[in-house]
């Protein structure tokens, strides 16, 4: 039976769309001292970003703001070590600074003091592993950008690839362990080239370093000496030393010494491999969902030798991601992140791999693992403690804890750089204390009378003190909370009401001598803006899953909230991940309960059908999670028609028509018999920004996964880009009902 519930959903769309409409940036209480020289904080709360409280310093003369702002925190987006462990980097959404590790001095590399307004996630980089050279892709479009290698050194820069994909995940660059060359992929080709010869534009032309074609999971290196390369079934060895010579005469002596042959084609766009340093054992990860551990007979042409092979099986959580790590016994190790079932919380976890697949460590909530550069060692955060572990025994080393921690970054082999929600610091592994080097974060900040330092609270009752000399902090320990001064003799400083859409409020300073005026501290932040246009994301549940834990991940990183339309046919084959919807924070609406297109014959189209098929789908989700699908809905294919929205209509359901110009469920199957025209996620995500632009907002949808035909790369693995293409285009993502209703 279909049960009225719109009242009740207008209550608890209120609540959503508080939460989704929040403005993204407030100020904190100022302080001012006598030189009218101020220190204030600026928070974020921005869809796909870590939300912080950044402490600048600035100062008034004439009643403005005179000079740019000076930050005086450094939060640990990301972070790397440079330069043989000399230089930490740390990057965030206002630059990136180099801290000197051995005079524990600060310099901005780069530095905005414009208040970013728009998601602004990092992107990786690639370090090589001596720290001095740095590979890293600018973002150009959507979903394009440009490969860019750079001397840490010199700070030259060479781009590689004008026209390369973008990603929040990856850089398409792998390292050979002594820094002299590196391998990247290229418009569907592996080149290599060296760093230095780059640089300085000596390297030979490119033509004469292709090793063949692929995409940079085609290739990994072993032992500094050798690099895998996988063409389709065959798996080549190639010496480091004689790249250029295969590079010159490739045409005459093939691609490398043949050391075996897979039973089934490397698909190189979704596949990944991983080989221990003596080339003896091999991993291969097929389409992130089924592991095979192999041993290499080193017979040209023969198949390996099977050690195990299974699909990844978990009964309580779905496979997120999954990584081979090697240790120095040249055994294979699995990590892996999973989604569980019943919670929104990344577990993570590590597999022994022998002839079975044997869990041995399992942390919830935990980052990526990060691993010394002897590989000896491997540190995961979790919540607020990092854990370190022995990779050969997996023996726990180490713990700390103390605050959230966002990023790690190994100096040597006993000594970690811990970036956390407050602080950085240093902690050497075998001490129960660290050291605490910058102020990630404050709760506030102040002027110290007696001494004129900057102090900073941690919001835990401890404070620090900034020294402008070298820029970084030193902990005063426990001190009590302290009371901002905001007005001198000349200026008072207030937060306040803000016609900007952008702002939750905007830091005013009024004169007080001479003649009254009063001015907004960030002049942009008082301007009046007009409210953001909205956009709803609809993720289409046919009757496959394979996307849908990198949705439900993607949509909680970002904090945003879509409708799932689920076919019955996708509640009846997966229960557990429809009950995975059911506990996430999206929505959950009706796709009636077959995949079969509703015009095809053999249905009979009126009201009864329409409020039985509706019905049946409601009482089988019903069943399956305990909870009610909401009253919104569309058949397979979206093919509409008056008689089939009208039917719906007078069931108590709103029907939903998303943009359809461009389908990411197009295969190329069904491009070749003209049933739909096959587009790249690039394109996609292109033509869906089109179509936001000229309609000021609307419907967009996603397949949760695709159960016939074949695609080169699916929309949901680039859902990340999707997002941030919405949300630094300036547009709300807000639940769908918001959207209908207005």
């Amino acid at each position: 039976m279909i049960k009225k519930r719109m009242l009740f959903s207008a209550v608890i769309l209120g609540v959503m769309v508080a939460a989704e409409l929040s403005a993204g940036i407030k100020f904190g209480d100022a302080d001012i001292n006598e030189k009218d020289e101020i220190v204030y904080t600026v928070q974020h709360e921005l869809p796909g970003t870590t939300s912080y409280r950044s402490l600048f310093k600035a100062a008034i003369k004439n009643g403005v703001l005179s000079g740019e702002p000076e930050l005086l925190t450094v939060f640990p987006e990301k972070m790397e070590m440079l330069s043989g462990g000399t230089v930490l980097q740390v990057r965030n959404r206002y630059g990136i600074a180099w801290m000197n590790t051995r005079t524990k001095s600060l310099v901005w590399k780069q530095y905005s003091p414009v208040i970013p307004l728009n998601s602004m996630r990092l992107a990786p980089m690639s370090v090589s592993p001596d720290g001095k050279w740095l590979c890293y892709s600018e973002k150009t479009g959507y979903a394009s950008g440009r490969l860019v290698l750079e001397s840490v050194e010199k700070g030259k820069r060479l781009v590689i690839d004008e026209k390369s994909s973008f990603s929040y995940e990856t850089v398409p660059v792998k390292w050979l362990s002594d820094s002299s060359v590196f391998v990247y992929a290229k418009e569907g080709n592996i080149y290599f080239c060296n760093p230095d010869a780059m640089i300085r534009g000596i390297e030979v032309s490119e033509e004469y370093r292709q090793i063949g074609s692929g995409t940079i999971n085609s290739v990994n290196w072993a032992d500094g000496k050798y690099l895998i390369y996988i063409d389709r079934d065959l798996v080549y060895r190639i010496n480091a030393k004689e790249l250029y010579t295969l590079g010159l005469y490739s045409n005459i002596i093939g691609k490398g010494t043949v050391i075996g042959r897979l039973p089934s084609q490397f698909i190189a766009s979704r596949d990944t491999f991983s080989v221990n340093d003596e080339v003896s054992a091999f991993v291969f990860i097929q389409n992130g969902k089924t592991f095979t551990y192999y041993g290499i007979n080193s017979k040209n042409y023969d198949f390996f030798d099977v050690v195990y092979s299974g699909p990844f099986v978990d009964l309580k959580a779905s496979l997120l991601e999954a990584e081979v790590i090697w240790t120095s016994n040249q055994t294979p190790f699995i990590w892996t992140r999973s989604l569980p079932y019943n919670s929104e919380k990344i577990v993570s976890a590590v597999y022994r791999l022998d002839q079975k697949l044997t869990k041995i460590i399992e942390i919830e909530d935990s980052g990526l693992p990060i691993l010394s550069k002897d590989k000896a060692k491997c540190a995961f955060n979790s919540g607020t403690t990092v854990h370190v572990y022995d990779t050969t025994t997996w023996k726990k080393v180490s713990d700390l804890s103390g605050e959230t921690v966002y990023s790690l970054a190994w100096t040597n082999s006993n000594t970690l750089y811990i970036g956390g929600a407050r602080t950085i610091r240093r902690w050497n592994i075998f001490e129960t204390a660290s050291d605490p080097v910058l102020v990630s974060s404050a709760a506030n900040g102040y002027w110290d009378g007696a001494s004129g330092r900057v102090i900073a609270e941690s919001g835990t009752g401890y404070a620090y003190a900034y020294d402008f000399a070298t820029r970084t902090w030193k902990s005063m320990g426990p001190q009590e909370k302290h009371l901002n001064t905001p007005r001198n003799g000349r200026y008072r400083l207030f937060c306040g009401d803000t016609p900007n859409k952008n702002y939750e409020n905007a830091l005013y300073v009024r004169t007080l001598m001479g003649k009254a005026v009063t001015n907004a501290v960030y002049a942009e932040s008082a301007r009046k803006t007009d409210e953001k246009k909205k956009v709803a994301l609809v993720f289409d549940a046919y009757d496959n899953a394979d996307g849908l834990t990198r949705i439900l991940y993607e949509m909680n990183l970002y904090n945003v909230t879509g409708t799932f339309f689920l076919n019955g046919e996708f509640i009846r084959r997966y229960p557990n991940e429809t009950r995975q919807i059911s506990v996430s924070k999206n929505e959950a609406a009706s796709m009636f309960f077959t995949t079969a297109k509703l015009s095809q014959s053999g249905f009979v189209l009126d009201e009864d059908f329409v409020r039985r098929g509706l019905a049946r789908n409601e009482d089988e989700y019903y069943a399956c999670t305990s909870k009610e699908l909401s009253l919104m809905w569309h058949d397979p294919k979206y093919e509409g028609g008056e008689k089939i929205i009208e039917a719906g209509r007078n069931a108590g359901y709103a029907y939903v028509m998303p943009f359809t110009g461009v389908k990411d469920s197009v295969s190329f199957e069904d491009a070749i018999y003209g049933r739909g025209k096959y587009a790249s996620p690039s394109a996609i995500i292109d033509a869906y920004m089109k179509y936001l632009k000229s309609s000021s907002g609307g419907v967009i949808p996603v397949t949760v996964g695709i159960s016939s035909g074949t695609r080169e790369s699916y929309l949901y693995d680039n859902l990340d880009l999707l997002l941030s293409a919405i949300l630094d285009a300036g547009y709300d993502i807000v639940p769908l009902r918001y959207i209908l209703e207005r």
